[in-house]
């Protein structure tokens, strides 16, 4: 084998690992984004729940200003 076959071969071993080390990158980053679409859908599901329990909740649980006594430190 000559020097520039050897070269050549170098080159596409180490283009070989840059590209295996891409892949696991990417996939890692495919595997994040995956936990965190999930994650956001749960957060999503919860806040709408709280918004129809507050929702249903309506102005039963509001005092009016008359009704409200003052703060303690008055």
């Amino acid at each position: 084998m000559s020097d520039k076959d050897s070269e050549i071969e170098d080159k596409l071993i180490d283009l070989e690992i840059r590209l295996t080390h891409q892949e696991d990158h990417i996939q890692s980053l495919d595997d994040i984004i995956y936990k965190q679409d999930q994650l956001l859908s749960a957060l999503l599901e919860k806040v709408k729940q709280m918004d129809e329990k507050l929702k249903s909740n309506g102005e039963n649980n509001i005092l009016s200003v008359e009704d409200e006594s003052p703060p303690p430190h008055y």
